[in-house]
């Protein structure tokens, strides 16, 4: 990958300014939902997708591999398990999803160098906060108050998906960058990117690969972040980075 670095060309929008349409999150399959990312070929990596109680989906026309599920509200019924509010899904080859009450999720359909499904049937998490969480570290430096929840790691091109809550009070060291593409969107709380970004609920941002990023970033109250990269994720600090005018 080309390490030529850009500055600060993420993306932030908010759920409430996004328009509710019916998107094609793959052939065959069109879904009320409001788009966050498309990758530049036109095909939708990620959504907020809203589903009325009774309304559902299956996988029976997908042709790409592993489509993710992570539920904001409401509950759905994935092949025969019922996953609530922080429930998350990798739908199987033929799952189905069945929305028992009025509901939203993010779902996030992987490239084409994802690993595909191995089993018919998806594999779900409940409640994604009974998952252990554990301290990240970052350059040698635990970071005391944070909490990781790794949802989902692909063995074949190394991208993950990941639960990350922040302490109240936290301010970034500064700019940094990523190799692979990132994409963060607020469950609970606040954060800034920088000083032109704030964040709440609802609140999606996308830092593309090999760019600069993180000018001032900070949360009074703390957050809850879902986190979703393309790739190995690696934070790289860009020392002497000035934020553009």
């Amino acid at each position: 990958m080309s390490k030529q670095l850009d500055i600060d060309t993420s993306v932030c929008l908010h759920q409430q300014d996004l328009p509710l349409d019916l998107q094609t999150v793959w052939p065959g399959t069109r879904l009320p939902a409001r788009l966050l990312r498309s990758t530049a070929d036109g095909r939708c990596r990620s959504a907020i997708v809203s589903s009325e109680a009774g309304s559902g989906f299956s996988t029976e026309t997908l042709d790409r591999p592993a489509i993710q599920i992570f539920v904001l509200e409401g509950a759905l019924t994935i092949d025969g398990h019922e996953i609530l509010a922080n429930g998350f899904a990798v739908l199987g080859v033929s799952s189905s999803v069945l929305a028992t009450q009025d509901s939203s999720f993010i779902l996030i359909v992987c490239g084409p160098d994802a690993e595909p499904p191995a089993e018919n049937t998806a594999f779900c998490i409940r409640d994604c906060n009974e998952i252990e969480p554990f301290v990240p570290v970052i350059d040698g430096k635990e970071l005391t108050g944070f909490e990781r929840r790794v949802l989902w790691l692909d063995k074949a091109n190394g991208a993950d998906t990941r639960l990350l809550k922040i302490p109240g009070g936290f301010s970034g060291v500064g700019p940094n960058w990523h190799p692979v593409n990132e994409e963060i969107f607020c469950i609970a709380g606040d954060i800034q990117p920088d000083d032109t970004r704030p964040m709440g609920p609802g609140s999606y941002l996308f830092n593309p690969a090999n760019s600069i990023h993180g000018f001032n970033e900070r949360t009074d109250g703390g957050c809850v972040l879902l986190e979703w990269h393309d790739g190995t994720w690696e934070l790289i600090t860009a020392p002497g980075a000035k934020q553009p005018v």
